[in-house]
């Protein structure tokens, strides 16, 4: 977004909808906060866009900083608002919140991890993230019972969590989030997998400690489990994955013999994509799979190469 657009959809002091939200709080009226952000026109629909909510959210964290007892009660009536957007804000006070109330801090997000609106829960999941981020020790073991959870909106929340806890500068977490989310490479739920192996791991641990998470993709590929499997793959289907592709080769050359076909697109997607940056190697490599009787179904699942 640039500057000129981002003013004329957050606005000043003065006027737009920031001046809406800042005269709702002085007037202490959480109600009015979100009607003035759900009163805005967002890509040509109802709603506020993320740049303003973020930004009302860090208003609302400075104006109540050092008022516990009046921020609880914008969280509560931000969090248990009928307006998704009352309750995304809630995530980003909370996150302020959390060295004053911890323990009540991640009541409220596990709360709206599980919220029916699907922007809150991943709202949810950046607060999650932000809290795990902070207080290492103390969120992961919380984020191993949700991981445990029979709900598929806590298992992916924990997911969202390792993705935007993950930080170059913090390497050394990078064995302890593997271990966090291996119990989820079995997971059946797409819900919780499409946001796992190519995202989480392919482009956010990939990112952070290339070793590590290399060492434990190459351990999962011999996994029996076509989940973990798939898991593997894909990490290879991302933007920061498919980089890896030296290493991803031996990786998928394994995988391309499995008999699932759930396997075998997944390994397919990653060499489509592989094939972007490191196209003669990936070519040639598609070009021996079909003379493979064990690969050569994954090979037809690759496709040619298609050169402009």
């Amino acid at each position: 977004m640039n500057p000129a657009t981002q003013a004329d959809e957050i606005g000043t002091v003065e006027q737009g909808p920031l001046s809406a939200v800042l005269a709702a709080l002085a007037r202490d009226d959480p109600t009015a906060v979100v009607a003035a952000l759900d009163g805005q026109l967002h890509h040509g629909r109802p709603g506020s866009p993320a740049a303003l909510r973020q930004q009302v959210g860090e208003r609302l964290a400075m104006a109540l900083a050092e008022q516990s007892g009046r921020v609880m009660r914008w969280i509560d009536a931000l969090a248990t608002s009928p307006s998704p957007t009352g309750r995304q804000v809630a995530c980003l006070l909370l996150a302020s919140h959390y060295p004053i109330d911890p323990a009540g801090v991640l009541r409220t997000a596990e709360q709206l991890a599980e919220d029916p609106h699907w922007e809150v829960r991943e709202a949810a999941g950046g607060l999650l993230g932000s809290l795990l981020d902070r207080d290492f020790n103390r969120i992961r073991p919380r984020l191993e019972v949700f991981r445990n959870s029979k709900s598929e909106n806590l298992r992916r929340a924990v997911v969202l969590a390792v993705k935007y806890a993950a930080r170059r500068d913090h390497p050394e977490r990078v064995p302890d989030l593997l271990a966090l989310l291996q119990p989820l490479l079995r997971d059946p739920e797409a819900y919780v997998r499409r946001n796992l192996g190519p995202y989480t791991i392919g482009d956010a641990l990939l990112r952070v400690d290339p070793k590590e998470t290399l060492r434990s993709l190459r351990e999962w590929s011999r996994d029996r489990d076509q989940m973990v499997r798939w898991n593997v793959a894909m990490a290879f289907s991302s933007a920061i994955g498919s980089f890896h592709w030296p290493a991803a080769k031996s990786i998928l050359e394994r995988l391309a013999k499995g008999p699932e076909p759930l396997v075998r697109s997944a390994v397919a997607k990653a060499m489509r994509r592989c094939r972007q940056r490191y196209t003669d190697e990936v070519e040639a490599t598609r070009l021996r799979w079909l003379k493979d009787r064990d690969r050569a179904a994954t090979a037809e699942l690759v496709g040619p190469l298609k050169r402009r």
